[in-house]
């Protein structure tokens, strides 16, 4: 690889720059994907496969909403199956704090033209049959749905490849030259690749990359679980939130749910993170079954933890860089799944044009402008002990 060159790097072949690199390669640019691991290794291709339009997190809304339109014909603009189930998300609440949310939820999805449903406790059930009978009431989005992820990550790999895009898959970055405010090639384990763009949509890594770069990215890696069930009658086809989990009925049968707290965890640029299993599975299943009681009793079967990095806010960041002025920074912040789609027209809006008309404003940097460098410890993001 030793000489080689691109019009773009993209580092990270997670879902959010394999979405970014496909885009880019669709516009007709000369692109390489690099990634430490396999395609997906991490929460790209171990994460519940949920899509919505955010409508608890305002400052996403338009990035979700165009994802969701983009989700629905994604399997024949790619190629490749994506499992994609588009039958709508239910959102129940089993508590006052949960309706309150919900409550919400509908106020903005109403503000935003969204589609949205009150629900009933008895129009919960015909939609859950088995959910909890504490059930207090619930909200129906028709445009949620939930795909397969390592499914989708891989579609987005090979369809890339396809537009004779480069992935060079168990390559690690070790360095990023700037000269003159401009990145000119990135350092890895198998040579370096002289660029004209530099896209990191690293995860976990993406703030050691950044500050190679000079660049300051604020993010916090952390480990994230999801438990699977074993296989079951068909129950419902929608996704599922509620009870503090997110999660649906894969194609097999398997019920899939995860939800926090997550792991705080550090990482570095070339080893995989260790993925034990942790108490937090305990506690999923346990909230599981109290949401669906009439399924407590199936045997979980496995569980497997993903990396995510988190920001501050808990928001993604999307944004060119000021100094190098070629470096886009692309961190999902524990969302990337459902939003890919149109966080890779994003970027390649930013590469091709410098501006996107999706509003992402809600999602620069900038934001983090006042944010001391201890952030981390007066928030208690303190990394796991003897887990690195």
């Amino acid at each position: 690889m030793t000489g080689d060159r691109a019009e773009i790097v993209v580092i990270g072949g997670g879902v959010s720059g394999l979405s970014s690199a496909y885009y880019l390669a669709k516009a007709g640019k000369d692109v390489i994907v690099v990634e430490k691991g396999m395609v997906g290794g991490e929460a790209s291709g171990r994460n519940g496969g949920m899509i919505s339009e955010r409508t608890d997190e305002p400052a996403l809304i338009p990035l979700a909403v165009e994802s969701v339109r983009l989700w629905a014909t994604l399997e024949e603009e790619l190629g490749y199956p994506t499992e994609l189930i588009h039958q709508g998300r239910v959102q129940v609440g089993v508590s006052e704090e949960e309706m309150g949310d919900i409550f919400s939820e509908r106020d903005e999805a109403l503000r935003h033209s969204i589609s949205v449903e009150p629900l009933d406790p008895s129009e919960v059930q015909d939609l859950v049959p088995g959910i909890t009978g504490r059930t207090l009431g619930g909200l129906f989005f028709a445009n949620g749905g939930h795909a397969n992820p390592q499914r989708a990550v891989q579609a987005f790999a090979w369809a890339f490849q396809d537009l004779g895009g480069r992935l060079y898959q168990n390559t690690a970055v070790t360095g990023i030259n700037v000269e003159d405010d401009k990145v000119t090639s990135v350092e890895t384990t198998a040579g370096s690749i002289a660029a004209d763009v530099l896209v990191a949509a690293a995860g976990p890594q993406t703030a050691l990359l950044a500050e190679m770069a000079g660049v300051h990215v604020p993010i916090a890696p952390a480990r994230v679980e999801i438990i699977a069930t074993a296989p079951l009658e068909p129950l419902f086809d929608i996704a599922l939130v509620g009870n503090g989990l997110y999660g649906r009925q894969a194609a097999r049968g398997n019920l899939l749910f995860g939800g926090g707290a997550h792991e705080w965890i550090d990482v570095d640029l070339t080893s995989e993170p260790g993925k034990p299993n942790t108490p937090l599975i305990r506690n999923i299943a346990r909230r599981l079954a109290e949401l669906l009681p009439a399924v407590a009793d199936a045997p979980v079967i496995r569980s497997w933890a993903g990396i995510v990095e988190q920001a501050p806010d808990y928001l993604p960041i999307i944004d060119i860089a000021d100094n190098p002025s070629n470096y886009i920074v692309v961190t999902a912040s524990a969302h990337g799944f459902g939003i890919a789609p149109a966080t890779g027209k994003v970027v390649s809006d930013l590469v091709l044009h410098g501006e996107s008309c999706i509003d992402i404003s809600g999602l620069k940097l900038n934001r983090f402008t006042d944010l001391t460098p201890d952030w981390r410890q007066n928030r208690g993001w303190i990394p796991a002990h003897g887990i690195q």
